[in-house]
């Protein structure tokens, strides 16, 4: 009986000890189901960021990145004359420009470009001498008007990486400028609205992913809506060309 009781004892001792086994500490097995989840999620996220990094290397459509850029511009102006008394002299001017680009691709179909830009768009002009009338309404000699817009365009974007570390792309199509300031002259009838095409070169240099330096140049042609429509002035169109540089960086 004895030893039938001790045996007893001994089972019930070890279905004891193998219950707690396989219950398991409730604090050590929430640890370690934290540990597998974040294993989990570190493994998916370095997935995505290598996969990203191997699609921009091989020239892969990428879904979204942003340009930030500064350049220097120079802003040239077209008036025609109403009156038909002798032609506007005009001169160029230099601005600045500083924005921000957002680039996103669609069904890796098309890859559209879209933000905003802060332009310089400044320019010099002279009345003619012939023109009895436009001299005494804004005067003789030469004149500067002041141009500062912000700028949106909405392009469509052309190429992609040429090599593992160099990417080129065009991107181009219309734009829309609202004019910041209130520069103008009596006559002029110069506008704050500004209607437009645009094209956009740009050279992109990944350094590490997911940044890049750019470079590149652009080039703006404004008035599509008639900058200037008074009885002195039919129309004004400007061209713009700027060079800048900048950073990007992939998402």
């Amino acid at each position: 009986m004895k030893v039938k009781s001790e045996f007893l004892t001994f089972l019930f001792i070890m279905f004891l000890v193998a219950q707690s086994i396989l219950a398991g500490d409730p604090d050590d097995l929430k640890e370690s189901k934290n540990i597998v989840k974040l294993n989990k999620d570190k493994l998916h996220n370095d997935y995505k960021f290598k996969k990203k990094e191997y699609d921009i290397k091989t020239g892969k459509p990428v879904d979204f990145y942003i340009d930030f850029h500064l350049g220097l511009g120079s802003t040239t102006a077209s008036i025609s004359n109403a009156t038909n008394k002798g032609a506007y002299e005009t001169a160029s001017k230099l601005g600045a420009m500083l924005g921000g680009a957002i680039h996103l691709n669609l069904f890796d179909i098309v890859s559209f470009t879209s933000g905003l830009d802060l332009q310089g768009k400044s320019f010099k002009f002279t009345p003619p001498i012939t023109d009895s009338i436009a001299i005494n309404t804004m005067g003789s000699g030469e004149k500067s008007l002041s141009n500062t817009y912000l700028n949106i365009p909405i392009n469509i974007n052309v190429g992609g990486m040429i090599s593992e570390k160099v990417g080129l792309v065009f991107n181009g199509g219309p734009y829309i400028g609202i004019r910041l300031n209130n520069d103008n002259y009596n006559g002029l009838g110069y506008k704050n609205f500004d209607f437009g095409l645009n094209g956009t070169l740009i050279l992109n240099y990944v350094i590490q992913y997911p940044f890049s330096i750019i470079f590149g140049t652009k080039f703006e042609f404004g008035g599509l809506n008639k900058l200037g429509n008074t009885n002195l002035i039919d129309d004004i169109t400007t061209s713009n060309y700027s060079f800048f540089s900048g950073a990007r960086i992939w998402f």
